[in-house]
C-alpha cells in the first residue's frame, strides 16, 4: 500500500495552503483525489508530485484555465500527450521571454547603477548624466 497524506500534510509538504489545495479540487485541476470512508482527502505520493507540477506552472503565470485544460487531457491518457506537450512547450517560451525581458531590465539597472561611483569620480552631477543619457544615450564628456 502507498503511503497516505492529509491534507494538511500536502500542505506543509507543497507550499500551498489548504484553501488553495481545495480549490484547485473544486476546479477540476485535481482532477482524482481519493477519499476515505468518512469523506476526508486521501493524497498520495503521485497527487503531490501533481501538486507539485500545478504549483510549478501556476508560477509561471499559467492561467487557472488553462491548467485545468492540461489537467483534463491527462484524463484521456498517452492519447493527448501531443497537446500536453505542447502546453508546456508554449508556457516554457512564454517564461524564456519573460526572462529576457527581465535580463534587460537587469543590464540597464546595472548600467544605471554602475554610473554613482563613475559620476562622483568625474565630478559630475546625476541630473547632468542622466539628461545627456536620456538624450544621447551615454554619460556627459569628462571635463
Amino acid at each position: 500500500m502507498n503511503e497516505e497524506f492529509t491534507i494538511g500534510q500536502v500542505a506543509e509538504k507543497t507550499g500551498l495552503s489548504i484553501h488553495t489545495i481545495r480549490y484547485y479540487e473544486k476546479e477540476g485541476i485535481l482532477p482524482i483525489i481519493k477519499r476515505n470512508e468518512s469523506g476526508r482527502r486521501i493524497f498520495e505520493y503521485e497527487d503531490i508530485q501533481w501538486i507539485n507540477l500545478i504549483n510549478c506552472l501556476r508560477s509561471t503565470g499559467m492561467p487557472i484555465t488553462q491548467l485545468k485544460d492540461y489537467a483534463n487531457l491527462t484524463l484521456y491518457g498517452d492519447q493527448s500527450g501531443e497537446k500536453r506537450l505542447e502546453i508546456l512547450k508554449k508556457q516554457k517560451e512564454k517564461i524564456e521571454e519573460q526572462m529576457n525581458t527581465l535580463k534587460s531590465h537587469i543590464d540597464l539597472l546595472n548600467l544605471q547603477m554602475e554610473w554613482y561611483p563613475r559620476l562622483k569620480k568625474r565630478n559630475v552631477q546625476f541630473d547632468q548624466a542622466m539628461k545627456t543619457w536620456l538624450k544621447e544615450g551615454k554619460l556627459p564628456p569628462e571635463r
